[in-house]
């Protein structure tokens, strides 16, 4: 009796390096979707280019988070620099930050009030918005429309707002 073996050998996937360039349409949004629905392994990305071309890059779903992380934090750092806007940011660098519902207040005082006199706190705060552009008159009332919505507030007084930095365009007033 002979024991049966099976003769098919495992050959190397050819590995085929080639570099292809092309400008991508930035203007046309690149489409992601599963490749090989349903049993999905791969992820498609489909981008458009010069002339009409289409390309379609097949990442391996379990490592496509990776791809995307590297291409995002290389867009983010030539955005950057070519911009010079400081709120690019990188993966790395949005991971790194606590989450925004994280905030500790630190200790504060429990206010409690009854059915004739109800309790009431008085809270400052102070916030500086940085932009290229700023109008004062509307951040104040998105700075008051904000709180009032988020908060059961008696009174809200936001002051007028004072340029730290920057140049004070005068408007007439037209009144």
């Amino acid at each position: 009796m002979t024991t049966p073996t099976n003769m098919s050998t495992t050959m190397a996937e050819p590995r085929i390096r080639a570099e292809l360039r092309i400008p991508i349409d930035a203007a046309e949004a690149p489409i992601a979707f599963e490749d090989t629905y349903p049993d999905a392994t791969d992820l498609a990305v489909e981008m458009a280019g010069p002339a009409g071309l289409l390309a379609t890059l097949v990442l391996p779903i379990s490592q496509a988070r990776e791809w995307a992380a590297e291409l995002f934090t290389a867009v983010s750092v030539a955005y950057r620099e070519v911009t010079g806007d400081p709120h690019a940011i990188s993966d790395f660098e949005l991971a790194s930050l606590p989450p925004a519902d994280e905030y500790n207040p630190g200790p504060g005082l429990i206010v409690h009030g009854n059915d004739t006199t109800p309790a009431r706190a008085r809270f400052h705060v102070e916030v500086e918005i940085e932009a290229e552009f700023l109008s004062t008159g509307g951040l104040r009332a998105g700075l008051v429309e904000a709180l009032t919505d988020r908060f059961n507030t008696t009174k809200v007084a936001v002051s007028t707002g004072e340029a730290t930095a920057g140049t004070v365009l005068q408007l007439p007033n037209i009144e």
